[in-house]
């Protein structure tokens, strides 16, 4: 017997710096393509982004999320760099 698909979740989030995301809504997915869409949109406008996640609940499906963009920090070097870069410029002095 096999068990049902878990839903799957967005985690809409923001970064405010190269080394720091912040969860703003974990929520079901847009109900069809045109509401899919226009979410994208809506998200790409306001800077935010989203990982479709498939997850038991909503508090699992932002901790995968935390756990990919922080993967992603590391294994991409792009980010990686930006995120080095980043922690130079803002050092504070000893």
């Amino acid at each position: 017997m096999t068990s049902p698909p878990e839903p799957q979740w967005w985690v809409i989030y923001h970064e405010p710096t190269p080394v720091e995301m912040t969860i703003i809504a974990v929520e079901s997915p847009p109900s069809d393509d045109a509401a899919h869409d226009e979410w994208c949109a809506v998200l790409e406008a306001s800077g935010q982004r989203a990982y479709v996640v498939a997850a038991p609940d909503r508090d699992a499906a932002g901790e995968i999320a935390g756990r990919i963009w922080a993967e992603e920090l590391v294994t991409n070097p792009a980010r990686h760099a930006a995120a080095e870069a980043y922690l130079a410029a803002n050092r504070r002095p000893n």
